[in-house]
């Protein structure tokens, strides 16, 4: 998929950032985990390094010392068994049935998007060929033999430099209870046809709707692959596919140390902070254009709509008057991006049209400041991407993050 040049960038930004005790983290500051380096490793092998040459030795070795890929955390077993490095049974469920379940404010565990997406690629059964680089990672990255491994003990295996947040007793029960009784009821006759069926057509409709109102860049880097990947799956020839490839560029970025995947681009983002930085100094005339362009820039990234139809009913949020992180296409309002572009917008009316040119409508001022409120919290925080929708008591029982729709089981 790459030309040549970006895999060298790829190679070097992996080989760059391999930490002192041969692992790799989640960026250059991270100590090692066993997600980046068994990713990081897998990546230098497909690139054509050894095993035995001296980058993959060292991370193969920190990988064995501590118990092989076995104990990656659940997102790493999902991509291992779409490469076809480890066996679905071995992957906790999250069935597709959620989403046609009836949803309610507090029932937020129902609307978790993020897994949705890789339940379709599991229900296609759907992993990479078995080529000799599979098997032969199958050998370095266990400790025992690939087939001789018991799959369903190691479900809930996670490295210690893994393990953020701690499963409780609860969510264990819970993955259990799916793994041992619904999975085997909901994927044989008729349940398969009756009712999986019909929950994978739903989550492919949430698929096309994230895909669409994003113009295709989605809501971040994780997201983007498994929904991309999913369109794959659905049809390899169709538009939404293809669609996905022409934004991937938007994600790569070259650097000094190699090519990196940002989460997504924050061209608004840095633009307001260029923006306060030159309008609070006494440099005058000459950064006239600069501002005009960059405050140009700033108006033109604001979200001017809701996202298309039945939003609401999408589990979406109102967007119109916002600004997103990187660029109108995104669609995703954030309320700190919002304030800080707004700011810039509230500068600018202080100076003359020459400096700035044409102000902004204050009917989209209106909106931004209604955006902004709208994500204020009971207890009055702000939240980043929607208002909380869940309940502190998710926490407890060891749902992570944020107390939305999209609190993920890790």
């Amino acid at each position: 998929m790459f030309p040549p040049e970006y895999r060298k960038e790829i190679f070097r930004y992996i080989y760059n950032h391999q930490n002192e005790d041969g692992g790799w983290g989640l960026h250059i500051e991270s100590h090692s985990n066993m997600f980046c380096t068994t990713f990081s490793y897998i990546c230098l092998r497909m690139l054509g390094v050894g095993p035995d040459e001296e980058a993959c030795a060292r991370g193969r070795k920190w990988i064995l010392d501590r118990g092989g890929v076995t104990s990656i955390p659940s997102w790493g077993k999902t991509w291992l068994s779409i490469l076809g490095l480890f066996d679905w049974s071995g992957c906790n469920p999250m069935p597709p049935e959620f989403w046609i379940l009836p949803t309610t404010k507090n029932v937020v565990l129902l609307s978790i998007g993020l897994h949705a997406n890789v339940v379709f690629v599991w229900e296609k059964d759907s992993s990479g060929p078995i080529t000799p680089l599979i098997l032969s990672l199958r050998e370095e990255l266990y400790l025992q033999p690939y087939e001789s491994v018991k799959w369903k003990q190691v479900r809930h295996l996670c490295a210690k430099e893994d393990l953020y947040y701690p499963h409780s007793l609860i969510q264990d029960f819970l993955w259990d209870s799916l793994y041992l009784m619904s999975e085997p009821l909901l994927t044989r006759w008729p349940f398969n046809q009756l009712v999986r069926k019909k929950a994978l057509e739903v989550t492919m409709k949430h698929i096309h709707y994230e895909d669409e109102n994003s113009r295709y860049i989605t809501i971040g880097c994780v997201e983007k692959v498994l929904c991309m990947l999913s369109c794959w799956v659905e049809d390899p020839d169709g538009v939404a596919f293809k669609r996905h490839l022409a934004r991937v560029p938007d994600y790569l970025w070259v650097g000094e140390d190699g090519m990196k995947v940002q989460s997504f681009g924050s061209q608004l983002w840095d633009a307001t902070f260029g923006f306060q930085a030159l309008y609070t100094t006494e440099l005058g005339e000459e950064i006239k254009p600069t501002l005009a362009k960059a405050y140009d820039f700033i108006k033109k990234c604001q979200v001017v709509d809701n996202p298309a139809g039945d939003f609401i009913g999408m589990y979406r949020h109102i967007s119109k008057g916002s600004w997103t992180f990187s660029d109108q296409d995104h669609g995703w309002q954030l309320s700190d991006c919002t304030a800080e572009a707004l700011k810039c917008v509230l500068f600018a009316q202080m100076l003359p049209p020459e400096y700035v040119g044409e102000k902004m409508d204050p009917q989209m001022i209106f909106e931004a400041v209604n955006i902004i409120l709208s994500l204020q919290g009971p207890r009055g925080g702000l939240a980043g991407w929607e208002p909380i929708r869940g309940e502190m008591w998710l926490e407890s029982y060891g749902v992570p993050g944020e107390h939305s729709h999209r609190a993920r089981l890790c």
